[in-house]
């Protein structure tokens, strides 16, 4: 389903002036004081997406079922909440990735031979300077201590790899992302899957596995160059910050570009979910009112941060609807005896009988600002959304029950 919003109403195509105002909100800078400096990268992002473009079409001419495999390799996602390791203590995370290391390289190495590549732990140096970049100085946040790589010279063995990584038992797959599908920015493609490995505590250490096309690695190396500029001239676009919030911000771009367009989107509407189905019903919901009042529209990640977090932020957003200023004490006396009679009801209650309670024009008034959390069903009842709803109107507040 979210796959389904982010195709619909996001905005899936790329543009540096939608980049700019997201960083300028995150980096609390002036508006408009970015205006046109990120276009400077445009031409190594293009010379490198043209790379990376011909060699898939060359693949695609090569294997007629090649996207028929690419579509059979499913997107798997966990909250960031879910995806940290089972220590805050670096020394202890690197002791568990050198086990993991050599259990799960000589699994690789005894299936696939010289196509697992097993690399030693990721440079001590280079883990903390990620830490504090791209996690703020949380350890139990870096996913990539022990990472390794399997190659392949065709797409049918990418696509039996993961059968292979599927099936394996003492792991667990946390996380899929499948760039075949949705190259990122630069036309980077590959799978790459963060997992857990079961420890004799029963904790399970995560580690990343890489499936690459060789064909793409050869790319990358010619692309390197393209990649590198991006990398240099990010923090001279960007002066006068600190050494600090100049490389998260470059880490945030670099993250951006490194990404597709769609999974960047179904990333932060899948973190707002909760990984909760009723969120993400009620957010299509609320996207398709937005959208016929604002024909064309489509969501920037500026807009998506901004769309409510969570079921709370959903019933939240709707009451604010009947408590906003500005609205008459009228309206708001009407909008709780609606919603007192629907909560109150031993039963769903025909929208009839409710209607001809409080008066055509009133019910019509409120019926249209609620009509989210308390849809009419197919035989005519008003219903209530889900029984949490019932739970949030009731919720304490500073151990104060909330009218």
């Amino acid at each position: 389903m979210l796959y389904r919003i982010a195709q619909q109403y996001g905005n899936t195509s790329f543009s540096w002036e939608n980049l700019e105002r997201e960083v300028e909100s995150k980096a609390s800078l002036p508006k408009g004081s970015l205006d046109g400096r990120l276009q400077q990268l445009e031409a190594p992002l293009v010379a490198s997406k043209r790379v990376y473009d011909k060699v898939l079409d060359t693949e695609r001419r090569k294997d007629p079922s090649f996207d028929e495999m690419v579509n059979k390799i499913p997107m798997i996602k966990s909250l960031k909440s879910q995806l940290i390791q089972p220590s805050n203590n670096l020394d202890t995370t690197y002791a568990q990735a050198g086990i993991v290391k050599d259990a799960m390289g000589g699994r690789l190495k005894d299936r696939w031979g010289d196509a697992a590549i097993i690399p030693d732990l990721k440079d001590r140096e280079d883990a903390e300077r990620k830490i504090k970049d791209k996690y703020f100085g949380k350890n139990n946040k870096i996913k990539d201590i022990f990472r390794c790589t399997l190659k392949f010279s065709s797409f049918k063995g990418v696509f039996d790899g993961w059968k292979f990584l599927e099936d394996m038992k003492g792991i667990e797959i946390l996380n899929v992302k499948n760039k075949f599908k949705n190259p990122d920015v630069l036309g980077y493609a590959d799978i790459n899957i963060n997992a857990g490995f079961k420890l004799q505590d029963d904790t399970y250490h995560i580690f990343e596995i890489q499936l690459h096309l060789n064909a793409i690695l050869v790319a990358k190396e010619e692309v390197h160059d393209l990649y590198n500029t991006i990398r240099v001239e990010i923090p001279k676009i960007i002066p006068g910050l600190t050494v600090e919030k100049t490389n998260q911000i470059k880490e945030h771009i670099l993250g951006r570009l490194k990404n597709s367009m769609m999974d960047g989107i179904i990333d932060i509407l899948f973190e707002k979910s909760g990984g909760v189905f009723l969120f993400a019903r009620l957010l299509e919901e609320k996207l398709k009112q937005d959208a016929s009042n604002n024909p064309g529209s489509k969501l920037d990640f500026i807009n998506l941060e901004a769309q409510p977090e969570g079921l709370d932020g959903i019933y939240r957003e709707n009451m604010e609807r009947v408590c906003a200023e500005g609205a008459s004490d009228d309206f708001r006396s009407k909008c709780f005896q609606f919603i007192s009679l629907i909560c109150a009801a031993q039963e769903p209650l025909p929208q009839k009988m409710v209607q001809s309670i409080m008066g055509d024009d009133a019910f019509c008034r409120v019926k249209g600002k609620l009509s989210l959390l308390f849809p009419t069903g197919a035989d005519g009842r008003i219903i209530i959304i889900h029984k949490s709803l019932i739970d949030w109107l009731l919720r304490k507040i500073d151990d104060e029950e909330e009218n």
